[in-house]
């Protein structure tokens, strides 16, 4: 696979979706990587409003949508969820569904998929060195393990999806530390992770190129295209 579709934060917005339809539309990738950003940060959770496992219905129905969406577009699509995805077995639940529903739509969080010559992986969830036993973050240790699977595939290009990006260009002095160290010692070919959309671009780190493609519900992805060579590989989508 040559040329890859990658967005992230819809955020419960439906012109998101429209806006993946229409990139993937124009740019005909033969694989989409959404990096997290499913759901509304600012979503409020009501207990009288919700099933029993904690999501509105309004947010089943989106989620759904979103991954018909994915379905639809014919390509391999690889997803995780965002931090505010919460609780996280929200989002397994939904997430084995959607992949029952829609076989070309792929859960990558803390799984490794592989397909043709493509290894994918990712964290959906928000990482800290010390998370302080709470279960809507992940420790550096316990990154590390639910990704060892991707440094060890022996498939030609690896891609890791991270749910914020490293300090530096992309995520400037608020970036997040323990997520550039997990790049530098997985080392994927590819790492595409959610952003700001004012700071949207690229920057290396060793040998891995790291994207941060905006957010689609502010109309921006990118596309990269493995034909060409270092910085020519990505152009930024949208706005």
């Amino acid at each position: 696979m040559n040329r890859l579709l990658l967005c992230s934060g819809v955020y419960g917005n439906r012109r998101g979706i429209e806006g993946l339809c229409r990139f993937a539309a124009e740019r005909r990738p033969e694989a989409i990587l959404f990096a997290g950003g499913i759901l509304s940060p600012e979503r409020e959770m009501v207990p009288c409003a919700t099933s029993c496992w904690g999501v509105t219905p309004e947010d089943e129905r989106f989620v759904h949508d979103f991954c018909a969406a994915l379905g639809g577009l014919g390509v391999f699509c690889a997803v995780i969820p965002g931090p505010n995805f919460e609780p996280l077995d929200q989002f397994y639940r939904l997430g084995m569904a959607a992949e029952t529903e829609f076989p070309l739509v792929h859960m990558v969080h803390a799984t490794l998929v592989e397909e043709r010559d493509l290894a994918v992986s990712g964290l959906g969830v928000a990482i800290a060195e010390e998370p302080l036993l709470r279960e809507d973050f992940y420790s550096r240790i316990r990154a590390l393990y639910f990704l060892r699977s991707l440094r060890t595939s022996v498939k030609a290009r690896k891609v890791l999806l991270l749910p914020e990006p490293p300090p530096g260009a992309l995520g400037g002095p608020e970036g997040n530390s323990v997520i550039g160290e997990i790049i530098d010692s997985i080392r994927p070919n590819l790492c595409v992770v959610a952003g700001k959309t004012e700071r949207r671009g690229l920057q290396w780190i060793a040998s891995t190129l790291v994207v941060s493609p905006g957010a689609l519900a502010d109309d921006s992805a990118a596309l990269l295209d493995w034909n060409r060579s270092g910085n020519d590989q990505v152009e930024l989508l949208g706005r």
